[in-house]
């Protein structure tokens, strides 16, 4: 399993026009595809600098929007429901059988999606679909399988600081002795962290490597 996040310039889209400005930040809190070419969305503007009458003016008087309401207004936010006719960039990462997880995250004229995906190969396929809806770039990709290794905060600072001192270089350039004392820590504390971390690591490459030969 994959979690992805993908910036999508959808100028299609009157709630990512009104953004463009940077003056206003919106987060889509849940969606309803109506049809093939509209969605319900609730909403939340939660940053809006200037005149909130023109960001209004700017949805209203767009050719996509087909429906807007403000629903409540307070002194940090405002909620709306809205009807979009544009579903691109929603069924992009639907028919590739990737999972919207919200908010997506609407400013500067664009929307972050993070995505669930199953596999890599159905994350490229929305990438193609991604062609048809605008400008998109990857922002983040993790493999969270539940086979993944799993380090402790510790270990994971440790072997990162090894690897940047040089540790594990061709020719090693450092000692434990010299990562102990940055870490202010013990030779043989270090050496076990190193051990646990590398030992996990291997597991984990071996075990990706079965399963792949399986497969």
């Amino acid at each position: 399993m994959y979690i992805a996040k993908i910036r999508v310039n959808q100028h299609t889209c009157s709630l990512a026009k009104a953004t463009e400005n940077g003056q206003v930040s919106m987060e889509l809190l849940e969606y309803i595809l109506m049809n093939d070419e509209e969605a319900l969305f609730l909403g939340r503007i939660s940053r809006l600098d200037g005149n909130p009458r023109e960001c209004f003016e700017i949805i209203e008087s767009h050719e996509s929007t087909r429906f807007f309401q403000i629903l409540e207004k307070t002194k940090t936010s405002l909620d709306f429901l809205a009807v979009i006719r544009d579903t691109t960039g929603i069924k992009a990462f639907e028919e590739s059988y990737c999972f919207i997880k919200p908010p997506i995250i609407v400013e500067n004229g664009n929307k972050l999606y993070t995505v669930y995906a199953p596999d890599i190969r159905l994350l490229r396929k929305a990438y193609g679909k991604l062609k048809n809806v605008g400008n998109w770039e990857v922002i983040e990709v993790k493999n969270i399988d539940n086979r993944g290794v799993r380090l402790t905060e510790r270990q994971y600072t440790i072997l990162k600081t090894a690897y940047e001192m040089g540790y594990f270089d061709r020719k090693r350039k450092v000692k434990l002795e010299d990562i102990a004392s940055v870490m202010n820590l013990s030779k043989s504390a270090v050496h076990k962290h190193l051990q646990e971390s590398v030992s996990r690591l291997v597991s984990k490459y071996f075990r990706s490597e079965s399963f792949s030969e399986k497969e």
